[in-house]
């Protein structure tokens, strides 16, 4: 069902200065920079190879504090079908999101000890 990681999403606390951070120092190239879900900032950065890290903006988040990965995200050939797959597992769905462009959709999932994860792909 899983084809592998498809991005790590990290919370940060001013998006402008995780951009430069990412694409300056460390040579990612910004893919998405937007408000998929019409709210917070959420800005995906990636290199040629496909790795991608997504920044999820939270103001007044503190540097340091007890929750830095917001998600694991888990790439997918049939998003429905592994949500089926889920569903029959007894996996509880928490939420989804289509992508501001209409290709991608999300479903999100706690795993165990908290961990928010995701499945991703297209639609």
């Amino acid at each position: 069902m899983l084809k592998g990681v498809d991005h790590v999403d990290l919370i940060v606390s001013d998006m402008d200065e995780a951009i430069a951070f990412y694409t300056e120092k460390l040579g990612l190239t910004l893919r998405y920079d937007g408000r998929p879900d019409g709210g917070h900032k959420h800005t995906f950065l990636g290199n040629a190879e496909g790795s991608f890290v997504a920044l999820e903006e939270k103001p007044g988040y503190k540097v340091g504090g007890p929750q830095r990965l917001g998600h694991l995200a888990f790439a997918v050939d049939d998003v429905k079908a592994a949500r089926k797959e889920l569903d029959k597992r007894g996996v509880e769905i928490t939420g989804e999101r289509t992508d501001g462009d209409g290709r991608a959709k999300s479903y999100y999932f706690t795993g165990p000890d908290g961990i928010r994860l995701e499945i991703y792909g297209p639609l």
